[in-house]
């Protein structure tokens, strides 16, 4: 199956529960998403140099009417125990559903930087991406009617367009990021 979403989550965690909030993650949290059909992927993502985010996790989606999807709503609106025992370590949530503009089934690499922008920048960054074709940049637009995640607080979502770069080295994606910003500002 194809994505043509994606979720980002990002997230601080209580520094002193950071153990139990990895093993909460990979060996509960993302199983129960992967339940959810139309969640195809997850990768989770751990800031270098002491940075913040702590974690940013990528989901890809079949389609972004996943997150409306009775299962899906289920474990975002009746978290079982264990999650809501979690949930008050989690620091600082952002949560942007996207449509995918290009690049949806790029695969993802052991770094990622991610790039927020003004939703009319997303012309200029498509522009830019069909004329490169890098294979591990994916751009997409938030997506308002994807629903909000009420127990994180969120009840929608600003309209952004979001570029996750993806590389093997976090220098490779962060040169890419730099050289993608900087074709996107020199134009007129």
């Amino acid at each position: 199956m194809k994505s043509s979403a994606f979720l980002v989550f990002a997230n601080d965690v209580d520094p002193a529960q950071r153990g139990a909030y990895e093993r909460w993650h990979g060996g509960h949290h993302v199983p129960q998403r992967f339940t959810v059909p139309g969640i195809l992927r997850a990768t989770r993502y751990q800031a270098v140099g002491g940075g913040s985010p702590d974690y940013l996790t990528v989901y890809d989606l079949a389609d972004i009417a996943v997150l409306n999807s009775p299962e899906y709503r289920r474990l975002a609106e009746h978290p079982d125990a264990v999650t809501l025992a979690m949930r008050p370590f989690l620091r600082n949530p952002l949560r942007l559903a996207c449509h995918a503009m290009l690049g949806a089934d790029c695969p993802h690499g052991g770094s990622l930087v991610m790039l927020r922008m003004a939703d009319a920048s997303a012309g200029r960054v498509a522009a830019w991406l069909e004329a490169e074709k890098p294979p591990t940049i994916r751009l997409g637009r938030t997506a308002p009617d994807a629903g909000g995640h009420p127990v994180m607080g969120q009840a929608a979502m600003s309209e952004e367009a979001v570029a996750l770069v993806f590389a093997d080295t976090s220098e490779m994606a962060q040169t890419m990021a730099e050289r993608m910003r900087d074709a996107i500002r020199s134009e007129p």
